[in-house]
């Protein structure tokens, strides 16, 4: 018998109707897209997806956005928490409505029953029309999947991200940070860099660092939304029923201003160490007078600063970065509050080629802001990483560094 001859399917994009973003937690969680949620053993992430499924099931109020949620069901697949002693109380002490809810236990085929496999059961959910699956641990229900092979991962993912786009179900997966110290949040995914760039949404749990009884959700990555602000939480003791003793999370009503790299740079020493000395630094050198960003770059460079930490603590001490007219240079200026004599101040050892100027070559920046990336990752990093990391068009990377990696 012959095989059938492959035929391309297209779709003219003229003939494409545009559609809004469909969200079950609103410029957070998409539905019809993959969620991630990481973060270190112990933080709260399955408390957080608690959280989430009661207020999905219940209809009720998000934290901090403070907008009702859509009423939906809700799926729980779980690897790791008992569904009547773990999984039961936390939903009622968080509210939910668990006539909404289900727990996928296994999948029995005649007198045979399997564990539930994302590879193999994915379209028996189909029927079940929730607006929710939550995977805990997504690596659990992996198989044989290679966790560390970006193309098995990608093959993996492809047909859940599928499903839930047809679906229009919100796929929730939780996965843990590696402990690697000294690199971008975005690196801290444990596994392939596949996981991150197959999400539509990837948020952290971590602990704040000047409290460690309080819980950080902050965005990593969203390619939906702009970015909202992060929320804090603390996981309290509740007692839901007589003898029955659980926790659930306690939001808190203001939302938390933190990028995913400060909060888990925070935790880490000798990166906050590193952080602090180039804020004295940049305090120093700008205490007389605004300076050229070429000068601040080349001092950085002399005393040996990164550029990505002198960026980070430019944004720290919110230190503005302002044109001296048409040819003039950039020149970088502490807030007023923090000069001596702001009156006074006055651009010094100013260059007429600096950041963002039109006669300066534009992959300059970027040439430089990679080097200084790979010199964080001496294993190296392939153009896709450094595309993800940096958030910058992957054409850009690759004209600057070629088929690296």
């Amino acid at each position: 018998m012959t095989a059938p001859t492959p035929i391309l399917e297209l779709v003219r994009l003229s003939d494409v109707k545009p559609e809004p973003i469909n969200w079950l937690w609103p410029g957070r969680i998409p539905k019809g897209k993959i969620t991630f949620i990481a973060g270190l053993p112990g933080l709260g992430k399955s408390q957080v997806t608690v959280s989430i499924a009661a207020i999905v099931s219940s209809g009720g109020i998000w934290p901090v956005d403070e907008i009702p949620a859509d009423v939906g069901n809700v799926l729980i697949l779980s690897a790791e928490d008992g569904i009547a002693d773990t999984i039961k109380p936390r939903l009622l002490a968080a509210g939910a409505d668990t006539d909404r809810i289900e727990a996928i236990e296994a999948v029995r085929e005649g007198v045979q029953r399997f564990p539930f496999s994302l590879e193999r059961d994915l379209e028996l959910l189909r029927d079940t029309e929730a607006s929710l699956l939550i995977v805990d641990p997504l690596a659990a229900y992996m198989g044989g999947v290679d966790s560390h092979k970006d193309a098995d991962v990608r093959t993996f993912l492809a047909p859940l991200s599928d499903f839930a786009q047809r679906t229009e179900m919100a796929v929730v997966c939780v996965s843990h940070l590696n402990k690697s110290s000294g690199k971008e949040a975005i690196l801290r995914m444990g596994g392939s860099i596949g996981f991150v760039a197959m999400a539509r949404a990837v948020h952290i749990v971590t602990t704040d660092s000047t409290d460690r009884s309080r819980r950080l959700f902050v965005s990593m990555k969203n390619n939906l939304a702009l970015d909202q602000g992060g929320l804090a939480f603390r996981i309290e003791s509740k007692e839901p029923e007589p003898g029955v003793m659980t926790s659930a999370v306690d939001w808190e009503s203001e939302a938390i201003s933190i990028s995913a790299d400060e909060a888990l740079e925070s935790l880490n020493p000798e990166e906050r160490g590193a952080l602090d000395d180039a804020k004295e630094f940049l305090e120093e050198l700008l205490a007389d007078s605004p300076v050229s960003g070429t000068t601040v770059r080349e001092a950085a460079t002399k005393v040996g600063h990164t550029w990505a930490t002198v960026r980070r603590a430019k944004a720290a001490l919110g230190i503005t970065s302002e044109k001296q007219g048409m040819q003039g240079p950039w020149v970088w200026q502490l807030p007023a509050k923090m000069l001596t004599d702001s009156e006074d101040a006055h651009p010094t050892d100013v260059s007429t080629f600096e950041e963002n100027e039109h006669l300066r070559e534009p992959d300059d920046d970027l040439q430089q802001t990679i080097t200084d990336l790979l010199s964080r990752h001496p294993k190296g990093l392939s153009n896709e990483e450094v595309a993800v990391i940096l958030k910058v068009p992957l054409i850009k990377v690759e004209a600057v560094r070629g088929d690296h990696g």
